[in-house]
């Protein structure tokens, strides 16, 4: 609001120091009376009056003024005594003339000093607009490069010429950041309504601190079927059971306010391999089979998951298919011949966390370190584990990519009802991924795809912290289908899969998260009891790449999962788009250029 003098009131102060004066005027005139009087009164017999007022007069004898009644009889005055008015009324006590003078005059001078501050006072006008302001500009400095000149600003005032000094050279632009972390998670997981791999009736949570169990199992109507520490992804978990037939889904919601509960979500379900039509080898062919020779095992394609292994019969144990009649191309694609004089994988740990394999087959024979159950109970070979497993160490009538590694057998997925179908959960592949650190393993493949997880993503983290090398398949999901984790968690190395030709894997997924190709279409692969079984997919694709990354290690064990990384990508033979796409990657693996960048010049050469 406005603010402004009180101009129409200037004259008001006028009148009133006029007023003050005029005031102290008629006091300085009634005042002056008494005082007259008390002059021609002094003397014997000052003062008049009787009773009512006191007079003063002086001792003949001593001298001295006394104060005598007024009623005495006086001398001198105004009036004989004899001829003193009768009745009058009494008059003041002499000596105050001057009192009312005064008075008058300190009121005159502080009600003048009163009416003029009063008249002094500031107006506020809630109409006047506002005067305008002066708003200081701020100086702005520009950058500019080397190629740019400046901005020339013009002077306000006239300046001295001056020799100009050189532009000083602007600092280069500062190199492009990373994407920053992903926005932080909600404290509890709600799965939408499309989202169904999970277990319906389970739930993993973490406890608040000086939260108790009971308490929260007892109020959501849970029983606890296990609870461990996860040293990877640095949570103690807790794994519960629904009562009364519940779904995971509706009590997540209901978790979501309760504050003894640090974290919680479902237990995620991971897929190996999905039921696909098995076809011998006399049907009619489908496009999705390709050619398969009379007398070996049928070749069949996977639907989304990882690989798909497929026999009409089984073949006699421990009778191998003839050499001749195994189509291994990938000894030639990959080079392994000349790529095995330089290294072969010694000393290094590969963890397979898979189904069970058969540790028991020829190929696996004295390559086996260690071996995990995280399911519990009878541990059965299954077809998809002991694939995997072979394709990274076999060593009798199979070329693994790395025979001299040492095999850390995980369980973590329990097998299905046809060959290479197994899944697992969120739940033991933490488990298995514990063991596998504990196990001093350096690669882990992780052949399985499914969900977004946050527990496997924080476990997989400090996988890597670890200096461990996480290859995972991209997904069969097909090539419009959504990213499949892990393979699209950016601590793993995505793998897609590739023919004898070059050409991409039609199941596969494609997307920016996959790093590179590697063969795996038609790959004659071990099965359990001592057979042979051809598979296709993006599971023993990377089976593949991660023997190559046991070979880098033996080599270069100094190297961590970003290193071996730019190591396979850099090295890797473009294929389709050129430069980096998301069918191919940066294109398929290339072991002996891997090998060759990653040692000296002298020891490159076999």
């Amino acid at each position: 609001m406005p603010v402004r003098p009180n101009r129409d009131a200037l004259p008001m102060s006028r009148l009133a120091r006029l007023a003050g004066c005029g005031w102290l005027s008629l006091m300085l005139g009634v005042g002056a009376v008494p005082a007259l009087a008390q002059t021609n009164m002094s003397g014997a017999g000052q003062g008049f009056g009787r009773n009512e007022s006191l007079g003063r007069v002086q001792n003949p004898q001593s001298g001295r003024v006394q104060t005598v009644p007024a009623t005495r009889p006086t001398t001198g005055g105004r009036y004989p005594p004899a001829q003193m008015p009768s009745g009058r009324p009494s008059r003041p006590r002499p000596g105050g003339g001057w009192g009312p003078a005064g008075i008058g005059l300190g009121a005159g001078i502080i009600g003048g000093i009163l009416l003029d501050q009063a008249a002094r006072r500031p107006v506020y006008d809630p109409y006047e607009p506002e005067p305008p302001r002066r708003v200081r500009r701020p100086i702005v400095v520009e950058e500019y490069y080397d190629d740019e000149e400046p901005a020339l600003r013009r002077p306000r005032r006239p300046a001295p010429v001056r020799e100009a000094a050189p532009p000083r050279r602007a600092a280069p632009p500062p190199a492009r950041q990373a994407a920053g972390p992903a926005p932080r998670q909600p404290r509890v997981i709600v799965p939408p309504a499309s989202e169904n791999r999970f277990v319906a009736e389970e739930i993993l949570f973490e406890l608040a601190p000086n939260a108790r169990a009971e308490i929260v199992l007892r109020r959501h109507r849970a029983t606890l079927i296990a609870s461990r520490r996860f040293e990877l992804a640095g949570v103690n978990l807790i794994r519960a059971r629904l009562n009364d037939g519940r779904s995971a889904r509706i009590v997540l919601a209901q978790m979501a306010g309760d504050r003894n509960i640090a974290s919680a979500q479902p237990n995620y379900i991971y897929s190996l391999q999905q039921d696909a039509p098995v076809q011998s080898a006399d049907a009619p062919r489908s496009p999705d089979v390709a050619p398969a020779k009379p007398d070996l095992p049928v070749l069949t394609l996977s639907a989304p998951a990882a690989s798909t292994i497929a026999s009409p019969e089984p073949m006699p144990a421990p009778v191998a298919p003839k050499r001749e009649l195994q189509p291994q191309y990938i000894v030639e694609k990959l080079h392994l011949d000349d790529v095995h004089k330089l290294a072969r994988g010694e000393k290094i740990r590969v963890a397979v966390i898979d189904s069970g394999a058969d540790i028991a087959h020829p190929e696996l024979q004295g390559v086996v370190a260690g071996s995990f159950d995280a399911l519990g109970g009878e541990v059965a070979p299954h077809a998809h584990g002991t694939a995997m497993a072979a394709a990274i160490m076999a060593q009798a009538q199979l070329q693994g990519v790395a025979p001299a590694s040492r095999l850390l057998a995980a369980r973590a997925f329990a097998g299905g009802t046809v060959p290479a179908s197994a899944s697992g959960t969120t739940f033991h592949i933490l488990a298995a991924l514990d063991w596998a650190a504990e196990q001093s393993a350096r690669v882990v493949n992780l052949s399985f795809a499914g969900p977004q997880d946050r527990l496997l993503s924080r476990s997989l983290a400090g996988a890597k912290g670890r200096g461990m090398v996480a290859v995972a398949a991209a997904g069969n999901g097909g090539a419009s289908a959504a990213p499949l984790y892990p393979g699209a968690d950016p601590n793993v190395i995505a793998v897609t899969a590739t023919d004898a030709d070059d050409k991409a894997f039609p199941g596969a997924n494609r997307g920016a998260y996959i790093a590179v190709a590697a063969p795996g279409v038609d790959v004659l692969a071990a099965e359990p009891q001592g057979r042979y079984a051809f598979s296709s997919g993006t599971s023993i694709a990377a089976a593949h790449v991660s023997g190559l990354v046991a070979l880098l290690l033996e080599k270069r064990p100094d190297l961590d999962l970003e290193g071996i990384r730019k190591l396979l990508m850099d090295s890797a033979v473009d294929l389709g788009t050129k430069g980096r796409d998301p069918v191919f990657g940066a294109g398929r693996v290339d072991a002996p250029a891997a090998l060759a960048r990653a040692l000296p010049v002298s020891a490159a050469r076999p």
